[in-house]
């Protein structure tokens, strides 16, 4: 924090006005500059909303691909209001990030983007993804059920990010069966 000695007369000591306004212009331009960057960040819970909604697409292309429907809208009731609720989210951080019109065209190429990648990785290795989603279910539909939040941090997202998640941690884990450890994402490069 900038402080500054006043005398009587209003004079700034030890610097010239035109010095001392520009220190406080930078001053003011570096904290509007931190809120510019923060509002360009993905939050906590919308992190969460971005892993929900990629996980989401992985299951429902699994229903598709490895005859897993049952399980998929069993999923789907079970996590209802929270999916719902989670997707409302990430609708509200596209248009957070862009603006309303344009926010709402992103969102929807993202879930695009989400169910063309996941039903490529399907093509890939049909074998591997399966059994993938299959472990993501039992995960999910548990007799003990965790909340779509616990669920979605155990769950490995391979999907791109849509947005820097500028320093927040994420856990990841359920490769398989061993557990992995939390991992900081690398702040993507602005484009």
């Amino acid at each position: 924090m900038l402080s500054f000695c006043h005398q009587p007369n209003n004079v700034v000591t030890g610097m010239g006005r035109k010095t001392a306004a520009g220190l406080l212009s930078l001053a003011v331009l570096a904290f509007a500059g931190d809120a510019s960057a923060a509002k360009r960040c993905a939050r906590d819970e919308e992190v969460t909303a971005i892993q929900a909604a990629a996980i989401q697409q992985e299951l429902m292309v699994a229903a598709l691909t490895c005859s897993e429907i049952s399980r998929f809208n069993a999923f789907q009731i079970s996590f209802g209001p929270e999916l719902r609720s989670s997707d409302a989210t990430l609708e509200r951080m596209f248009q957070r990030l862009y603006g309303a019109r344009r926010g709402e065209a992103q969102y929807h190429a993202f879930k695009t983007r989400l169910a063309n990648h996941s039903s490529m990785r399907s093509i890939r290795s049909n074998y591997d993804y399966c059994r993938e989603a299959s472990l993501a279910f039992g995960a999910a539909l548990a007799s003990d059920k965790p909340t779509l939040v616990a669920f979605v941090k155990g769950v490995p997202v391979v999907e791109e990010s849509p947005v820097n998640s500028c320093g927040l941690r994420v856990a990841v884990g359920l490769a398989g069966a061993q557990a992995l450890p939390d991992v900081t994402p690398r702040p993507r490069p602005e484009r």
